[in-house]
């Protein structure tokens, strides 16, 4: 590259202008290998380069010493990182068998923080354990179980703002079963709260199993610290995707809703948004869990052939917890989700003095619900402005245009009046029998385990609304400039000025500017009524007049 076309295409990359309109149409490739070109390039686009950095963890990630390096390199460029770890064959863990017995062996994992730990003793229980692990467990077990070369790798991340943690492909069959991705997630967690990460504020956790809560909160977690809370608490943006599962069958997993609940109260108190999905079938709210039918207390039983039993009185119910509060949201997002009308509403009502956006999607009201009695309140309040789409019944959930999000929502009235006219007949087709005929097209194609697992309402299609606080202006208040006020005052003089500061501290009587005088209505004054004279008609006697002399 000559001399001069380098320093004209530096001049180029210098300007934030084309920076933003050119390097977007790039790809990595090509990016890497224009910051190779030179130094300057290289200053000039490595921030830019490293700012988003995806990790597909392994064996090596941060095990081998040139990838520690190279990271410890960029790390302060970093400002999104993604974990990347999916569930496989690999990461499946089969019973530790003792190689003599040929036993099965149950070990209770205590992780070490710190090398001092794993030096001053054995990593696992006894070196017995340690040697039987490593003959029967993979390479990629003893890296997602090695914690200070997680805290060592997080330590270089000192801008990291944003992490997202992708944990995919987990079978449905193997809920109850830890396997590698499990222990990675501890160990990541432990990493996190012993680094340095004073500005991460937004968590995105995407396509996580039911189980990974029980690994990633520091509540009576696996190496917990008493400081671990302050690194959660500055985490004010959270978005989480969760693979649902049969919340109706044989096996609901309401200890996996319950440990969810605990861990999104942990970050009640602090989110200003918080978005929430379940993937595949629809799942209970995790906000208002403590209202869902999954957790209704159990009816009273009766007792069975005049049983005896202990004079004590029954001990009472334990309280059960209330519907999640957030004090600072601002926005709430919940997606794919089965609600009655009773958690909808009061989960709007308790949030509406704070939140600026709700957005349902692909929400549907059990019970036979109806969306119009539960967003009543919203719908009579002009601060307010509703959108609202049907989902249809696909993996892919309808998004509302931006267009329509502010327009506003029709009132009762005239919703009853459009239902009055479609329900008239108007001697054509007859609307009903093929309303009918498309209702009852889905309900015959479900099997009967289908219907025997879960409720009906899981088959319909969702509702999606988002509901949007408008923004007020607030008027100012027009006042006269300073050259307008300085023209109508009058200059003091001397004499005056020293009356003025004699009289400084007398209250004196209040007066109307000029043109606030002539803005005030004065009353009319009333017309007089006057009369006639009265003329007497009996003659007067006329006076003399003496002559002058």
């Amino acid at each position: 590259m000559a001399s001069s076309t380098e320093q004209l295409f530096l001049a180029i990359l210098r300007s934030d202008h084309i920076k933003d309109s050119l390097l977007p149409h790039l790809s990595s490739n090509d990016l890497c290998n224009i910051r190779q070109s030179s130094s300057a390039c290289c200053n000039l686009l490595t921030k830019r380069i490293f700012t988003r950095l995806h990790i597909s963890f392994s064996a090596s990630t941060f095990t081998k010493s040139a990838r520690v390096a190279a990271l410890a390199r960029i790390g302060h460029h970093i400002e999104h990182l993604t974990f990347y770890f999916p569930h496989s064959e690999a990461t499946f863990l089969p019973p530790l068998i003792h190689p003599v017995s040929g036993n099965e062996i149950c070990f209770l994992y205590t992780p070490h923080t710190s090398m001092g730990s794993v030096l001053s003793r054995p990593k696992y229980a006894n070196a017995e354990l340690g040697d039987i692990l490593t003959q029967q467990y993979p390479p990629l077990f003893h890296a997602a179980t090695n914690v200070p070369s997680f805290i060592n790798a997080m330590r270089s991340l000192t801008n990291m703002r944003h992490l997202t943690i992708r944990c995919p492909g987990q079978d449905p069959r193997e809920r109850y079963r830890r396997d590698i991705v499990d222990y990675a997630l501890i160990s990541l967690r432990i990493s996190l709260e012993r680094a340095p990460l004073e500005k991460l504020r937004k968590l995105s956790l995407s396509q996580l199993h039911p189980a990974a809560f029980n690994y990633l909160r520091h509540v009576n977690g696996f190496g917990t610290v008493p400081s671990a809370g302050r690194r959660w608490r500055q985490i004010n943006k959270l978005s989480i995707s969760v693979d649902a599962w049969d919340f109706y069958g044989t096996s609901p997993g309401r200890d996996h809703l319950k440990i969810l609940d605990e861990y999104v109260r942990t970050f009640a108190p602090n989110l200003e948004k918080f978005a929430f999905t379940w993937l595949g079938r629809k799942g209970p709210c995790p906000v208002a869990l403590a209202s869902d039918p999954l957790f209704s207390p159990p009816r009273a039983s009766k007792k069975l052939f005049h049983e005896v039993t202990s004079p004590m009185s029954p001990l009472p119910e334990t309280p059960g917890k209330g519907a999640i509060y957030f004090p600072k949201l601002r926005y709430l997002q919940v997606r794919n989700a089965v609600m009655n009308a009773p958690q909808l509403s009061n989960l709007i009502n308790s949030h509406r003095p704070t939140v600026k956006e709700f957005d349902f999607e692909s929400v549907v009201l059990a019970d036979n619900g109806n969306w119009d009695d539960v967003l009543a309140p919203i719908d009579t309040d002009d601060s307010w402005s509703r959108s609202n789409s049907m989902a249809a019944q696909s993996e892919y959930s309808l998004v509302t245009s931006p267009s329509s999000e502010h327009l506003p929502s029709p009132s009762a009235a005239v919703t009853a009046a459009s239902r009055e006219l479609f329900d008239m007949d108007l001697g054509g087709f007859p609307f009903g029998d093929i309303e009918n005929e498309v209702v009852d097209d889905p309900t015959e194609e479900i099997t009967a385990s289908e219907q025997f697992s879960a409720p009906a309402y899981e088959s319909d299609a969702g509702f999606s609304t988002k509901l949007r606080k408008k923004r007020s202006r607030r008027r100012r208040r027009k006042h006269r400039s300073s050259v307008e006020d300085a023209l109508e005052a009058p200059s003091p003089s001397p004499k005056s000025s020293q009356h003025s500061l004699s009289r400084r501290h007398k209250t004196s009587r209040p007066r109307l500017q000029p043109f606030v005088e002539e803005q005030i209505p004065r009353p009319s004054t009333p017309v007089p009524h006057i009369t006639a004279p009265i003329l007497i008609r009996a003659p007067q006697p006329v006076l003399p007049t003496t002559p002058n002399l």
